[in-house]
C-alpha cells in the first residue's frame, strides 16, 4: 500500500507543516512504508491531486491521509470518492477537527504510527449533487458563525468553542432568521424561518458542539436538526446543553427543535443560501440531500 499524506500547510494556526511534517517523516521511516507527501497549494488542489492519483494508478492500493482540518478531509474524500482502490484517513491538524470527535478517543488520530498501522472500516457519506460531505452540512446560524469565527480567531485569543460562542453572540445581534422550505422523506414539509438547520453524518460541529447528538457515521441515516427562529436569550438558555449534546431533553428544545433521522431531504431557499460543508462556506440554491451508506473506506488508528 502507498501512504500519501495530503498536507494543508496553512491549517490550524498556519503551522500544520511545521508541527506535523517532522512527525510524519519520523513515522514513515520507523514503519518502513512506501509514502508520498503532497503540500496543497490552494483550495481544490488536494481534491484534484487525490483524484488524479487514483486515476493514474487504478491497480495500486492507496491510502490518503488528510493532514489539516475538516475541510481538508472533505477535499480528500471528494477526490477519493468512487475509487475502489482508495481509502482515506484523518490526521486532525485544523482548529475544529470535528470528525475525529465521533470516535471514542479523538487524540488517537494524532498518533501517526498508529494511523499507518490502522485498518479501514466503512463509513457513510452525505451526498448532494455530485459532491459528498464527510461530517456535517449546516445552514443558518452555524454557517454564519463559521464566517464570524474566522475573524474572531484572527483578532483575539478565542479558539474552538469559545470562538463559536462569541460568533453566536455577533450573529444574534442581527436577529436574522432564515426562510427555508424543508421537505423530509416522509412527506412532512416545514416552511418557516429557522435559526439553523443541521444535517449530520457525524455529531459534532463548531469545534466540539454536539449539535446532532444521535448521529453515527455508520448507521445508514442522516440526523437532521431543525431549530425554529428564536431570540438570543432563548438560544443562550440552552447553549451549554447544545454543546454537550443533551439539549434535546430540555423543555426549550421540545418547543423549538424538530429532530429526525431519515435517508433523504430537500432544503430550498427563496433565492440562494449560504451552506457550511465540513466547515467551509459556499453559496447554494435548492439542495437534494441523501445518505450514501458504507460509501467510503476510512482508516482507524490501530489503538482504537
Amino acid at each position: 500500500m502507498k501512504h500519501i499524506f495530503i498536507l494543508n500547510p496553512v491549517a490550524g494556526h498556519r503551522d500544520a507543516e511545521s508541527k506535523f511534517l517532522p512527525r510524519i517523516l519520523e513515522a514513515v521511516k520507523a514503519e518502513n512504508v512506501d509514502y508520498e507527501i503532497h503540500r496543497t497549494m490552494n483550495t481544490g488542489d488536494g481534491e484534484n491531486y487525490v483524484r488524479n492519483r487514483c486515476i493514474a494508478f487504478p491497480d495500486e492500493k492507496l491510502r490518503f491521509y488528510a493532514v489539516g482540518g475538516d475541510g481538508t478531509l472533505n477535499e480528500v474524500a471528494n477526490g477519493a470518492f468512487g475509487f475502489p482502490n482508495a481509502e482515506i484517513a484523518f490526521i486532525p491538524a485544523g482548529t475544529g477537527n470535528d470528525f475525529a470527535r465521533n470516535f471514542a478517543h479523538p487524540k488517537a488520530f494524532l498518533d501517526i504510527k498508529s494511523q499507518i498501522r490502522g485498518m479501514a472500516k466503512k463509513i457513510d457519506l452525505i451526498q448532494y449533487g455530485d459532491r459528498i460531505i464527510v461530517n456535517m452540512l449546516n445552514i443558518g446560524l452555524d454557517c454564519e458563525v463559521v464566517t464570524k469565527m474566522e475573524a474572531i480567531k484572527e483578532k483575539s485569543f478565542l479558539q474552538g468553542p469559545l470562538a463559536y460562542i462569541a460568533g453566536v453572540a455577533v450573529v444574534f445581534a442581527g436577529n436574522e432568521g432564515y426562510n427555508l422550505k424543508v421537505t423530509l422523506e416522509d412527506g412532512r414539509v416545514f416552511y418557516r424561518e429557522f435559526t439553523l438547520v443541521a444535517v449530520g453524518n457525524g455529531a459534532f460541529c463548531g469545534g466540539g458542539f454536539k449539535g446532532v447528538p444521535k448521529a453515527k457515521v455508520d448507521d445508514g441515516l442522516l440526523d437532521v436538526s431543525l431549530i425554529n427562529k428564536v431570540n438570543r436569550r432563548t438560544f443562550a438558555s440552552f447553549i451549554s446543553k447544545y454543546y454537550k449534546g443533551t439539549h434535546l431533553d430540555t423543555l426549550v428544545a421540545k418547543d423549538i427543535v424538530t429532530y429526525v433521522q431519515c435517508r433523504s431531504l430537500t432544503v430550498e431557499p427563496k433565492d440562494t443560501m449560504k451552506i457550511c460543508v465540513d466547515g467551509e462556506v459556499f453559496t447554494s440554491g435548492k439542495l437534494n440531500i441523501s445518505v450514501f451508506p458504507a460509501a467510503m473506506d476510512f482508516s482507524i488508528p490501530d489503538i482504537l
